[in-house]
């Protein structure tokens, strides 16, 4: 099984197996595991249980699970339960870990970011955070994390910003993704010729109403 990089590489070349397998490695990304799981239930059967394993694996017992798919998000698991126990190091190795395995990993720089921030490494922090946010644009948490950062940095105006970005995005519904792209679905709109359609047709029959 490929890792990341060849995956990419299939991708790119057109091979549509590799690009709905990206498309599920996005949604790792984002910790959307639910998303992860409904887009999964898409594939033919073998492709499918692999990934459903991949998924229970992480949410259960991380160190069981050996598929290149899933390495740079379960170092990712396994960092933040290292956060979380109080081994740091073990953490931060983790997360450059899961970054050599994926350098487009959002959530593994901006952990490793916040390592940085907790030993007062603000700039490392702050480029590592800016880094983040090229990859991921709308996650609030990291947003809020950048509010914290400018807060100990003493950039007011800053701070606010990002705060209410993270507001803004925690408030606002989730799109629902395409099965067959993985890319948020389009809402319908209707053109605005045929509103003008409507509305007169509307009025033609009021207008000859018996």
């Amino acid at each position: 099984m490929e890792g990341v990089k060849d995956l990419e590489a299939e991708a790119l070349s057109g091979d549509p197996k590799a690009q709905a397998l990206l498309h599920f490695l996005r949604l790792l990304r984002r910790k959307d595991y639910a998303g992860a799981r409904a887009y999964a239930e898409g594939f033919p059967e073998g492709e499918r249980e692999r990934l459903l394993r991949g998924l229970s694996l992480l949410e259960e017992d991380p160190e069981a699970l050996d598929d290149p798919l899933f390495a740079a998000e379960k170092e990712v698991v396994l960092g933040v339960k290292a956060v979380r126990e109080g081994r740091r190091e073990e953490a931060e190795g983790r997360f450059r870990r899961a970054l050599e395995l994926d350098p487009e990993h959002h959530r593994a720089l901006t952990n490793l970011g916040t390592l940085h921030l907790e030993r007062g490494e603000l700039e490392e922090a702050l480029a590592l955070y800016q880094e983040a946010l090229k990859l991921a644009p709308e996650d609030p948490l990291l947003h809020e994390n950048l509010a914290a950062l400018y807060k100990r940095k003493g950039d007011l105006d800053k701070m606010v910003a990002h705060m209410k970005r993270a507001t803004r995005l925690k408030m606002a519904p989730l799109p629902s993704l395409d099965p067959l792209t993985g890319k948020p679905r389009r809402r319908f709109r209707l053109p605005p010729w045929a509103w003008l359609l409507l509305f007169a047709l509307l009025a033609y029959l009021f207008l000859h109403k018996p």
